[in-house]
């Protein structure tokens, strides 16, 4: 019998390298600070607390005394499918749950002196989550039900300021993943004219397990009205090695069709691949025209040309090991946003243009990569007698441009892709 035994091997290539349903072109999340994302993440030149430890360490030594600042973010996505012929054809529509998640941000900051600064944060820069709706149903169900990539990363940073012009920073990053999938395995049905039944479940989890990469960053503020600043976070690999790959039999009521199935299934076993994390790149300038204004533009670069290919490895089967093609590109996200200092309050306003990086052939329901276009506002508050604490909220409005995959999808899934997230954060802040 000719199950379909590479469902699970084809399915958790697309977990690992298909994009995050939440924030950025490709699975990345630059969502780690609500005053930050007020201005709709321009603020790698401006950043003015703790989540400086992310956006741009070399800041960490224009902050005033020690800080810490915590929160996170909720968000909610909304994804839907339409068919085209050949498969799943015209008239099927899917739907994605919606989905909600939380991914939270604590930072720290601290001075040596006056020239030296050094910091802290745990974060979670990459994640994905996808859930489709009737998963025994769901046309696209062989390729995936539910997925879940999820990264802890902890870092630490030091920065140096030889005078009030320069600052540099750098720093080292320990990041752990893990992984969770869910697909379902079909077969034809013999005289059943092409018909298929759903004969298994395969799903493969994964603990956690670390990797580890650095960033560095510079500012230049030649003038006080204007600073120029470069941040930049390095590649990281994280091999899962401990993935626990489970085939549970779905009963077909076909005694011979299910004798069949449960001969040829692949037994538990343990599948490893390696988690691939891109570098990015930020160029940022701010102008400060009034005490009581800011303004700023970052370009950021993703090198998502980093995933070429994927190899999954099988412990027991090597026959069904995998090598997935996915020639992702390099993609670039514009941000302007801008911040207006009151007496009573602060707020801000931005937008940003985030270019998809997968192309046609490597758009799949794990989660369909397009051009977005994010629109944010955000209020900060100063509280307290002696103004100590800070409270910062910001929403974002993200329009997802409709994907096709025009014919082009790897796996002849093909049809046209909606999808609109909404995310609203809160952070806390204390400094002393």
């Amino acid at each position: 019998m000719n199950l379909h035994r590479t469902a699970i091997a084809a399915a958790l290539a697309a977990a690992i390298l298909s994009p995050c349903a939440a924030f950025g072109a490709g699975y990345s999340i630059y969502e780690q600070g609500a005053a930050v994302l007020g201005m709709a993440g321009a603020a790698t030149a401006s950043v003015n607390d703790a989540s400086a430890v992310f956006y741009n360490p070399a800041a960490m030594t224009r902050l005033e005394g020690k800080q810490l600042y915590f929160g996170g973010t909720w968000l909610s996505t909304y994804t839907s499918f339409a068919g085209v012929e050949p498969f799943p054809g015209y008239g099927v529509t899917e739907a994605m749950k919606t989905g909600n998640f939380f991914p939270p941000t604590v930072y720290y900051v601290n001075h040596l002196n006056k020239k030296w600064a050094y910091g802290a944060g745990v974060n979670a820069p990459f994640g994905l989550g996808v859930e489709w709706e009737n998963p025994l149903m769901f046309t696209g169900r062989e390729r995936v039900t539910k997925a879940d990539v999820r990264t802890i990363n902890a870092g630490v940073d030091v920065a140096w300021a030889p005078n009030d012009q320069y600052s540099v920073g750098v720093g080292y990053d320990a990041l752990f993943a893990g992984v969770e999938l869910h697909n379902i395995m079909e077969q034809v049905v013999p005289g059943g004219g092409g018909a298929k039944l759903n004969v298994a479940e395969a799903e493969l989890k994964s603990g956690y397990k670390a990797g580890q990469t650095w960033n560095a960053a510079a500012m230049w503020t030649p003038q006080p009205e204007w600073k120029f600043a470069v941040n930049y976070r390095a590649r990281a690999h994280v091999k899962i090695d401990n993935g626990d790959a489970t085939f549970t039999q779905i009963p077909t009521g076909s005694p011979a069709l299910d004798a069949a199935v449960a001969a040829a299934l692949p037994p538990a076993q343990t599948a490893s691949a390696v988690l691939k994390f891109p570098a990015m790149l930020s160029l940022a300038a701010a102008w400060k025209p009034t005490p009581e204004w800011t303004w700023e533009v970052d370009a950021n670069q993703t090198r998502w040309s980093f995933f070429d290919n994927l190899q999954i490895e099988f412990a027991k089967n090597p026959a069904i090991d995998q090598s997935i093609s996915e020639n992702y590109k390099d993609s670039w996200r514009v941000n302007v946003g801008a911040e207006h200092r009151l007496p009573g309050f602060t707020y801000r306003f931005g937008y940003y243009y985030d270019q998809a990086a997968a192309p046609d052939s490597s758009v799949t329901p794990l989660l369909p990569d397009a051009n977005r276009h994010g629109a944010t506002i955000g209020l900060g508050f100063k509280l307290g007698k002696a103004k100590a604490w800070t409270l910062d909220w910001y929403n974002l409005f993200l329009f997802v441009e409709n994907r096709s995959t025009n014919g082009q999808n790897r796996d002849g899934y093909n049809g046209t892709y909606k999808s609109y997230v909404n995310a609203t954060g809160l952070n806390l802040g204390y400094h002393w």
